[in-house]
């Protein structure tokens, strides 16, 4: 029979056939493993047995070094937390204390802040009642100079009467002396320059009393007043400039005269310095024409700045008695003082109703107990109102 299909060399014994027996060798051998087998099974039980008796016995150390060893790792674990938590709490307190720091800096900031209130709250009382008795005194003061000029400017209309003519519209005649409107063709050139000389004393008296420092100062000399231009120095003649400084319209009165008489004799020939410009002649006789014509333009200039300071606005410059005139009239009658100083309430602060009462109270002792110098002056006052009232639309 043939056992596989690839080979044919291996073939199954026949049944028929007698087969070997083993040898006592063999089977000696065999019995030999045999009993090797059960000793060695034997040896096999024993050792099972007493490894289990081993660890019967060893049972309680084996859970004990387990648990142990689950201990000690749950323990460095633990350790590694604590570390990472201490340090931590050593940033968080290095924290706290940068915080406790700042928070103590910030409350000594805040309480010297308190203080600093404080003392800015009690100086702001004492500067608020400062400030209310300075207002006060500031207008006590504004009332009694504005009364003080009224008197004034109406001496300067009783010295210096300005009157119409009645032969031509808005001609006008100071101390008597007619002065045209800018046109002087075919006028007397010395009564123009008299005119113009009273006109020029007026101004100037008008700029000392109001305070107002004119733009071209002049030197009043009757009918050979100059006017100085320190801007077109260029027109001017050889003699420019004074070699002392010009001397304003705020010195005191008592040094008004002494002005005068320095700025008659630094018109005499003390021209060396060129510091004001040029100086132009307000009269016609023996100087150029337009030289003349300049300095009557600088005069009524100096007028339209007066009017200006004293919220009065100019329609014609040309008008030189009508709008002095009418300057003066507003400065006697109040209007330009009351709305020069409602301009100033009304920018800066409110006027206080007791302030005003006060105010009025002591306009009305200063008129009564100057009523009787002033008494005149109000006549004229009165006339020259009535007289004005004809041109106070051209002027306006």
């Amino acid at each position: 029979m043939v056992v596989g299909q690839q080979s044919k060399q291996y073939r199954a014994p026949s049944p028929q056939m007698a087969k070997r027996s083993y040898t006592y060798d063999a089977l000696m051998r065999l019995n030999n493993i045999d009993n090797c087998l059960v000793d060695m099974q034997r040896s096999r039980d024993d050792v099972i047995s007493n490894i289990g008796q081993i660890l019967e016995r060893e049972k309680s150390k084996l859970v004990l070094k387990r648990e142990k060893s689950s201990r000690l790792l749950h323990l460095s674990r633990c350790q590694d937390e604590i570390t990472d938590q201490s340090k931590a709490l050593e940033e968080d307190r290095r924290r706290i204390i940068t915080l406790r720091e700042s928070i103590r800096s910030r409350r000594t900031a805040l309480e010297e802040a308190k203080e600093r209130y404080q003392t800015g709250n009690e100086y702001l009382e004492e500067s608020q009642k400062i400030l209310e008795r300075d207002r006060k005194s500031l207008f006590l003061t504004t009332s009694k100079l504005c009364t003080c000029q009224k008197e004034l400017v109406a001496d300067l209309l009783n010295i210096f009467p300005i009157e119409p003519t009645h032969t031509e519209t808005f001609s006008f005649k100071i101390l008597g002396v007619p002065l045209p409107n800018s046109v002087f063709i075919g006028c007397d050139d010395d009564q123009v320059a008299t005119a113009l000389g009273f006109a020029c004393h007026l101004i100037n008296m008008l700029a000392y009393y109001l305070g107002v420092p004119l733009r071209f100062p002049m030197i009043p000399m009757s009918s050979k007043s100059t006017i100085c231009d320190p801007i077109t120095a260029s027109l001017g003649d050889s003699r420019q400039g004074y070699n002392t400084e010009y001397v304003t319209c705020r010195v005191p009165f008592k040094k008004l005269l002494n002005w005068i008489i320095l700025s008659i004799v630094q018109l005499e020939g003390l021209f060396t310095n060129n510091q004001l410009g040029a100086l132009f002649p307000l009269y016609a006789k023996g100087t150029d024409r337009y030289r003349f014509e300049y300095a009557v333009f600088l005069l009524n200039k100096n007028i339209e700045q007066l009017m200006n300071s004293q919220g009065i606005n100019v329609i014609d410059l040309r008008h030189t008695l009508p709008n002095l005139k009418y300057l003066i009239l507003s400065l006697v009658s109040g209007q330009s003082s009351a709305s020069h100083q409602r301009k100033l309430t009304s920018n800066n602060y409110t006027i206080p109703h007791n302030i005003n009462n006060t105010i009025e109270e002591e306009e009305g002792e200063n008129s009564h107990s100057h009523s009787k110098s002033s008494n005149t002056s109000n006549k004229n006052t009165k006339s020259h109102r009535k007289a004005s009232q004809g041109f106070k639309v051209g002027v306006i």
